[in-house]
């Protein structure tokens, strides 16, 4: 079996003066890591997803890292288009 590539994730946000600060608390966001550009929304927005968490989707890896618990959950597959998208704003 293939070991997974994601055991541990750290995540930063800047504080007031610019510093990057280490958190295990994003608050209701999801931040998306695919080949595309980094996202991210707010969970209460869409039903189905779980704050305080970072989505991956990699070329042979999908996984969550839940970041209040630390808990890393990933799957070894293959993807032709690893690329997360991110909503847009669609006015009819």
């Amino acid at each position: 079996m293939p070991k997974m590539k994601t055991e541990a994730l750290l995540v930063f946000k800047l504080d007031e003066k610019g510093n990057a600060v280490y958190t295990e608390d994003i608050g209701d966001l999801v931040i998306f890591l695919s080949r595309a550009e980094p996202f991210c929304v707010p969970a209460s927005s869409f039903p189905g997803m779980y704050p305080n968490r970072v989505e991956i989707f990699d070329v042979d890896e999908i996984g969550s890292v839940n970041l209040a618990t630390g808990t890393v959950s990933t799957k070894n597959s293959t993807h032709m288009a690893p690329y997360y998208i991110p909503p847009q704003n669609i006015e009819h």
